[in-house]
């Protein structure tokens, strides 16, 4: 049997984002009317803090959240971005060391991703993480992730008050028709 790889899903910390800009009375200003008749309001940029400690449950790492732009055009990982990323380095290292899984030099690695969502009602989009994920594990658990075939396998939603995570299951493309003949051997 394979061990599953599992990591946490979450970002936390400073997040730079926009709010609808309020009036003296404490309401948001209206900006226009849209041709469908909904409100557009006027937006100001402000700083958004997402913290274990409250309860909060925190930021999807999507590609909208793991960057800030810079200077031309340039872009760099934020802070709570580069803490998960050292946190799925760590979870890698220890997954690799438990498995005996060796680095892969120049080959083709299947990377089978299950989401656990929050239990709330907010979308997110699965494909969207994979930037910061394949980085993370780079020359941990393959060379380079110009090698890596991502793959969605399924999401869900956790139970109320368990932490969200992804499941990770990785294995070498040449093997792949013995994964499947495992998993039916398994389901058999």
């Amino acid at each position: 049997m394979r061990e599953s790889l599992i990591i946490p899903m979450m970002m936390f910390g400073r997040f730079r984002s926009t709010r609808a800009k309020r009036d003296e009375n404490g309401n948001a200003i209206v900006k226009k009317i849209d041709n469908r008749g909904r409100k557009i309001y006027e937006k100001e940029k402000c700083w958004i803090t997402h913290s274990r400690k409250d309860g909060d449950k925190g930021v999807y790492p999507s590609v909208n959240h793991i960057y800030e732009r810079m200077q031309k055009g340039r872009q760099k990982l934020t802070k709570p971005a580069q803490d998960l990323k050292k946190r799925w380095e760590a979870a890698a290292h220890l997954w690799v060391n438990k498995t005996g899984w060796t680095q892969t030099s120049n080959e083709k690695v299947v990377v089978e991703l299950t989401a656990y969502f929050p239990s709330d009602n907010i979308r997110r989009d699965t494909n969207n993480v994979f930037k910061l994920m394949m980085d993370a594990f780079s020359e941990i658990i393959y060379d380079d992730d110009v090698n890596v075939l991502p793959r969605v396998m399924d999401f869900q939603k956790v139970k109320e008050n368990e932490q969200p995570y992804f499941k990770l299951d990785i294995y070498l493309k040449n093997e792949e028709d013995q994964v499947i003949m495992e998993r039916i051997a398994e389901a058999s």
